[in-house]
């Protein structure tokens, strides 16, 4: 299995374990982390605490339902592009899609990473992973 891929693969690991340390270990320093649209959660996030930080807060908005698959790999030298169905409820409402995450490595760590999202229902999104 190449590196890139087993790093991923524990990072969505220590997610679903919400074990946080692990993720900080596989971020680099100054990771940047792109999420896509115009959600509460959107935006560009600087830096392993900033990134983590993100990481806790889906997961209590989503009151711990939050589920991540990855599915499929297409690794190249620095960049694995993976495909990824995802899950999450919240008061009853259900919001489940499709991305791709592209992970660009650095010295051994996830430097960066860029979402695109599909297949979901807009309004079931909003509300599932709202901050309010």
């Amino acid at each position: 299995m190449d590196f890139k891929e087993h790093a991923i693969r524990k990072l969505y690991d220590a997610r679903a374990r919400r074990d946080w340390d692990t993720a900080r270990m596989l971020l680099a320093d100054e990771v940047g982390w792109h999420e896509p649209g115009e959600e509460d959660h959107s935006g560009d996030y600087r830096g392993r605490e900033e990134v983590v930080a993100l990481l806790e807060k889906l997961v209590a908005v989503t009151e711990g339902t939050f589920q991540l698959e990855p599915e499929a790999f297409l690794n190249s030298v620095e960049h694995s592009a993976v495909f990824v169905r995802w899950s999450a409820e919240r008061d009853g409402m259900r919001s489940k899609g499709n991305e791709i995450a592209v992970y660009r490595f650095r010295d051994g760590k996830i430097a960066q990473v860029w979402f695109y999202v599909d297949g979901f229902e807009p309004e079931a999104f909003s509300t599932v992973f709202g901050f309010d």
